[in-house]
């Protein structure tokens, strides 16, 4: 039972290490957003601490009591300083860039909704960089809610159709 116990947690933790990795390095290229803006702009704070605490939770699951003691003290270190890693690299390099974890939405409006289905629409989004407020950026796209959560954005240019489900929010 402990066996399995470690092997989960040690599947969770490489897990949110992999979840760290591709949010940082490729998220910009899923068009997966929250809904919730505000839960958001904390989501990636939150996930440099899950991986925080997941390299120093497999550190920690690595001591064993066959070890020799200076062995284990230096896991116990290691664990810590290697832990650091997510935080040296999100304060030090990724805070500071200008990719969709830093982008604050200053407007959005829904311009288009589908008549067919509620959770589609057409909206237009007005971002600003987060560590710069210096450069405005006009986004035009479709979005389709597909849970309470998440909803996909994808650019979209507006062309004029003749049979179409679509219609103009006054």
């Amino acid at each position: 039972m402990f066996r399995l116990f470690t092997n989960t947690l040690k599947f969770f933790c490489i897990a949110f290490i992999i979840w760290f990795a591709v949010y940082f390095l490729l998220g910009d290229r899923f068009s997966i957003y929250f809904t919730d803006r505000v839960f958001a702009s904390y989501f990636p704070e939150i996930l440099v601490f899950l991986t925080a605490a997941s390299i120093y939770g497999l550190f920690i699951l690595a001591i064993k009591s066959s070890y020799k003691k200076w062995q284990n003290i230096l896991l116990f270190i290691g664990g810590f300083l290697f832990a650091l890693t997510p935080f040296l690299a999100y304060h030090g390099y990724f805070q500071y860039q200008c990719d969709f974890w830093n982008q604050e939405i200053k407007e959005e409006k829904t311009i288009y909704f589908n008549s067919q289905n509620k959770f589609e629409t057409v909206k237009v989004i007005q971002s600003v960089c987060g560590t710069d407020n210096s450069e405005i950026k006009l986004d035009t796209v479709f979005s389709k809610q597909f849970t309470p959560y998440f909803e996909m954005q994808n650019p979209v240019k507006i062309q004029k159709v003749e049979n179409a489900d679509w219609t103009v929010v006054k």
